[in-house]
């Protein structure tokens, strides 16, 4: 069940889809993998749980794989950039780089993606 107010699903998915294609743009190549299971995401905060099944790609960069997930949390829902190996990846085993707000301006975006596949660090504002 979805339960915020500020952003629809939709809204939510398609920000996940942009991250996708900034992970392209920076060089990640979509992985030609058929993954042994569904990606499913069970975030809870609180008494509050939000479930959501997803057919996402992974993505292979600098030898390791990608694949954009979601955090809900009480006030809002977040993306997190799952990372790990080959073995990781087909075993559901990937961790999950640090998760940020959905919300954030294109640029601040754009460089969390860059964080997450370790392109570069910079400080957090949030």
């Amino acid at each position: 069940m979805w339960k915020y107010n500020c952003v629809t699903r939709q809204e939510f998915e398609a920000i996940k889809d942009k991250i996708e294609k900034y992970i392209v743009m920076l060089g990640g190549n979509m992985a030609a993998v058929n993954l042994p299971y569904e990606q499913r995401t069970v975030s809870c905060s609180g008494n509050d749980a939000v479930e959501n099944i997803s057919i996402r790609p992974a993505f292979e960069y600098n030898g390791y794989y990608y694949r954009v997930d979601e955090v809900c949390f009480s006030d809002k829902p977040f993306i997190a950039i799952e990372y790990g190996t080959y073995n990781e990846l087909m075993n559901n085993a990937m961790e999950d780089a640090e998760p940020f707000p959905y919300d954030l301006p294109e640029e601040e975006l754009l460089n969390e993606v860059r964080y997450s596949l370790g392109i570069e660090s910079y400080s957090r504002e949030y």
